[in-house]
C-alpha cells in the first residue's frame, strides 16, 4: 500500500514547539503527582485478549506474529492432532493459512463486483461472526479463504475456526502423495488459487510453527476434555481486590431469557480469549459437564461446558462456563487474576463467549452490581489491558 505524499513543514511550527514543550514538561511535572494523589488507591486491571491458547506474541522465522495469529495456528494444528494426520498436514495448512490471511479469520462484506446480490448478502452474513478483519475477494472468508458458493460449507460453518480448518484437511487428504510433492503443489491442489506458487515461501514459517505448536496439539488430543497448559500469564491484581474475568462486550445480563433463568452475565471476545478468576480463591470444579467438550455445543446441549468454580470463602463462588479449556485442576489455590482457561462456545451455547456466574451460598446474585461494588465495571467494553 503506498502512502500519500508528505509535506515539508516550515521552521515556524518547530520554533514555536521549542518554546512551549518547557512549559508542557513543568505543568507536567505539577500535575502528575496531584493525579497520583487524588486517584483510587488501588485500580484492579482490565482482562487482557493479548493473549490466547497459542500463548503470546512470538517471532517466528524473523515474522512477528501476534496472540491471535497463534491462536488460530494452535487451533489449526490441534485439529490435525485430534484427527490423528501427521505434523506435516499441520505444516501445509499453516502454510497456506498464512499466505490467504495472515493467519486471521476475516469476514467479507460482499463487495465485490463479482457477486450477484443475494450473493452478496449471504456473504455479508459472515460480519455476524467473531472475526479478526475484512476481505472482500470473491465470497472467501475465514483463514484459509473459502467459498460457500464453492461448497466448503454454510457461511457461519467457514466462520468456525475448527470447520475450516476440518474443511482443509478433508481436502488435502483427497490430494494423491500429499505428504510427499512439494508443499506449494499440496496447497495448490487444495486451494485452486491464482498464485499457484505463493505457499512455497511460507514453508520455513510453517514448519518452524508446527514444531512450536504440536506437542501442545498432540496433548490435547490425547485429553480432549479439555485441561490446558498455562501458556498466558496472570493479570497483576491487588491483594484483595477483584479483576474483570475477561476481555469483551456484555452481550446479556442477569435476569430471565426466554422464559428461564439466566443465572449469570455473559462476555463476548474473539474465541480463546483469555479468563481470569475475578478474586483469590479454591478451584472448586475443572471439567467438562456437558455430553462433550470437544467441539463446540448448541442449544440442545445440556450443561456448561468446559466449566471451572471458584470458592472465595464467606459463601462467594464463582462459575466460569464454556470454556474452550481449562488450565486449572479441582483444589488448586488461585490468586485473582490467575489464568483459569479459555472464551469458547461449549455446552448449552450457540457462540463463542463466557458465562460468568457470582453466587452467595448458592444462589444466584446479578455479577453486574456486585463486580461494581468491588470496583469492576462490565459494561465497560475492554478489548486488552
Amino acid at each position: 500500500m503506498t502512502g500519500a505524499a508528505q509535506r515539508v513543514p516550515r521552521a515556524w511550527p518547530w520554533l514555536a514547539a521549542f518554546l512551549v514543550i518547557p512549559v508542557l514538561a513543568s505543568l507536567i511535572l505539577l500535575l502528575v503527582p496531584l493525579a497520583v494523589f487524588a486517584g483510587p488507591a488501588a485500580r484492579t486491571p482490565a482482562a487482557s485478549s493479548v493473549c490466547s491458547t497459542g500463548g503470546t506474541g512470538v517471532t517466528v522465522a524473523g515474522i512477528a506474529l501476534d496472540a491471535v495469529q497463534m491462536g488460530h495456528a494452535q487451533t489449526i494444528a490441534d485439529v490435525a492432532a485430534a484427527h490423528d494426520l501427521p505434523p506435516y498436514a499441520t505444516t501445509v495448512a499453516l502454510a497456506t493459512a498464512w499466505q490467504e490471511s495472515r493467519l486471521r479469520m476475516l469476514a467479507n462484506d460482499g463487495s465485490s463486483p463479482d457477486l450477484t446480490t443475494e450473493q452478496a448478502g449471504v456473504t455479508a452474513t459472515s460480519l455476524t461472526y467473531p472475526h479478526d478483519g475484512l476481505g472482500s475477494d470473491h465470497d472467501s472468508v475465514n483463514t484459509f479463504q473459502q467459498r460457500w458458493i464453492a461448497n466448503w460449507g454454510t457461511v457461519g460453518q467457514l466462520m468456525d475456526p475448527v470447520y475450516a480448518a476440518e474443511a482443509f484437511y478433508s481436502r488435502l487428504l483427497d490430494v494423491p502423495n500429499w505428504q510427499t510433492i512439494p508443499l506449494t503443489r499440496a496447497a495448490q491442489a487444495v486451494q485452486v488459487s491464482a498464485s499457484a506458487d505463493a505457499y512455497t515461501r511460507w514453508e520455513p514459517l510453517a514448519r518452524q510453527l508446527t514444531a512450536m505448536l504440536w506437542p501442545a496439539a498432540a496433548a490435547a488430543a490425547a485429553d480432549p476434555a479439555g485441561a490446558l497448559d498455562g501458556v498466558c500469564p496472570g493479570l497483576p491484581v491487588p491483594d484483595g481486590a477483584w479483576a474483570r474475568p475477561t476481555a469483551g462486550i456484555l452481550t446479556s445480563g442477569f435476569g430471565t431469557r426466554w422464559g428461564s433463568q439466566h443465572a449469570g452475565a455473559d462476555l463476548a471476545g474473539p474465541r480463546n480469549t483469555p479468563v481470569y478468576a475475578a478474586a483469590a480463591g479454591t478451584v472448586l470444579t475443572a471439567a467438562c459437564t456437558s455430553a462433550y467438550c470437544d467441539r463446540d455445543g448448541n442449544l440442545d446441549l445440556a450443561g456448561y461446558g468446559n466449566l471451572v468454580e471458584l470458592d472465595h470463602g464467606a459463601g462467594v463462588t464463582t462459575r466460569y462456563a464454556h470454556l474452550s479449556g481449562y488450565t486449572v485442576t479441582p483444589g488448586q489455590r488461585v490468586n485473582a487474576g490467575a489464568l483459569l482457561g479459555f472464551q469458547g462456545s461449549t455446552g448449552n451455547s450457540t457462540g463463542v463467549h463466557l458465562h460468568f456466574e457470582v453466587r452467595l451460598d448458592g444462589a444466584p446474585v446479578d455479577p453486574v452490581p456486585w463486580l461494581a461494588d468491588h470496583g469492576v465495571d462490565l459494561h465497560a467494553a475492554t478489548t486488552a489491558g
